[in-house]
């Protein structure tokens, strides 16, 4: 998905790729302002007027510094976004719009964020960050005996790291395009009749091509399900083979994604068992999508992304307590930021949702408290936007641009008691 222009605002998709740019100095004041938005009305109705108080917050603490003229510019693109009344009717979970220098740049969120307007030296990005590392991505296999479709989906787990089905937001699932063979043209839907000549049992040409293999060289264990299911004919099982043939080229070789299959048990077994795809995961959904529209299908998928997301921060638990054996972690914040300048994080453990106003020295890596936290300034204009930065944020910045990765864990998830912890390279 590329950046879309709105009201002079280039917003893009949500991606760590994205939010480096916008890492280190910026053109100063730094404006970031996160708030929580609505799909639907009524809930809708209080997004602008929220919106208002928190341009109204920015103008307040700009006009402490800065000239009439100054203020206009800083918050043109802003104030074109209030005025756009189709961009209200069409919002997501979350808004994230970061502006400098008469330029700004923006992103719908797929989940709720804390309302906040803050003047900086530097882009507050840790809400983004937060939710950007948590963002996972998987291919989806919807099959039946007749017909094969490929999604691609996009997973936002909450950044407490729960289990919890509901706790996790299945984005858009984005169809994929396939060629049937070589001389087809691309189709969304895979049919037996695409594939298999069923009054001779011939299976057509497959084009498989020689994509990249990008994260495929990772094998991902089928589990047990070899047995050819008594129900399932000759036709059916040279249906399947195709199928896998052309979802392996076509999908998982392309993107490295891990591939989830959604089908009736039976077809379940069979395909599984006769899969050549590494990346396809062994926890499958036992339901036959036969005109299962997409919603119901982001639904039922969503349990076992859940647990798939509840794995990886166990093991990153797992890691973190096993290194504190060897004295590799880092358990408070004067710890994590001497270790974040030096380079040496290899992951950072933050407290979800949780800001703690200060500075943070990026040469000596110095970590010092101090100033007002940040209020809702969302419900009136009467007060200032805050000016002292949050050191998690400060932190987190400097952990990625030393190509370390981020993981965000609910207060209580923490292992220690400091709002930061890391685990050390070396």
């Amino acid at each position: 998905m590329s950046a879309s222009p709105t009201a002079g605002i280039a917003f893009e998709p949500l991606s760590l790729e994205r939010i480096r740019p916008l890492l280190g100095p910026q053109d100063p004041p730094c404006l970031s302002l996160y708030l929580p938005t609505h799909r639907t009305v009524p809930e809708r109705t209080v997004d602008r007027p929220a919106y208002h108080h928190l341009l109204e917050a920015f103008e307040l603490a700009l006009g402490l510094s800065h000239s009439r003229a100054e203020i206009d510019r800083l918050l043109h693109p802003l104030r074109l976004l209030e005025a756009d009344h189709r961009f209200w009717e069409h919002t997501r979970d979350g808004l994230a719009l970061l502006a400098a220098g008469g330029v700004a740049h923006g992103f719908l969120l797929q989940r709720p964020v804390a309302p906040l307007a803050l003047v900086t030296r530097r882009f507050h990005l840790l809400p983004l960050v937060r939710l950007a590392a948590s963002l996972e991505r998987f291919t989806i296999l919807a099959l039946t005996s007749r017909e094969a479709v490929a999604y691609e989906a996009s997973v936002w787990p909450d950044v407490a790291g729960s289990a919890a089905a509901h706790d996790v937001t299945v984005g858009p699932l984005d169809p994929l395009p396939l060629r049937a063979n070589a001389a087809a043209e691309p189709s969304l839907t895979l049919r037996r009749g695409d594939v298999i000549d069923e009054e001779i049992h011939e299976p057509h040409r497959v084009h498989v091509g020689t994509g990249p293999r990008g994260r495929a060289a990772v094998r991902i264990v089928h589990g047990g399900a070899g047995a050819k299911q008594d129900d399932i004919d000759d036709d059916t099982e040279s249906f399947l083979r195709q199928v896998d043939a052309v979802i392996e080229a076509q999908v998982s070789r392309p993107t490295g994604l891990p591939l989830l299959l959604v089908a009736a048990p039976p077809l379940a077994a069979t395909f599984r068992g006769l899969s050549r795809n590494p990346l396809l995961l062994e926890e499958y959904v036992p339901r036959d999508p036969h005109l299962m529209p997409r919603e119901t299908l982001a639904a039922v998928v969503a349990p076992v992304f859940a647990a798939a997301h509840a794995s990886r921060i166990a093991r990153e638990l797992e890691i973190f307590w096993r290194d504190r054996d060897h004295g590799l972690v880092a358990e408070d914040l004067a710890a994590v930021g001497a270790a974040a300048v030096a380079g040496r994080v290899a992951t950072l453990l933050v407290a979800s949702d949780r800001l703690v106003p200060g500075a943070f020295d990026e040469t000596t890596g110095r970590v010092s408290g101090g100033g007002e936290p940040p209020g809702d300034l969302s419900r009136s204009g009467d007060r200032p936007a805050t000016t002292t930065p949050d050191v998690l944020g400060l932190l987190a910045e400097a952990v990625l641009l030393h190509g370390g990765g981020i993981v965000s864990l609910a207060p209580t998830a923490m292992p220690v008691p400091s709002p930061a912890a890391a685990i050390l390279r070396y």
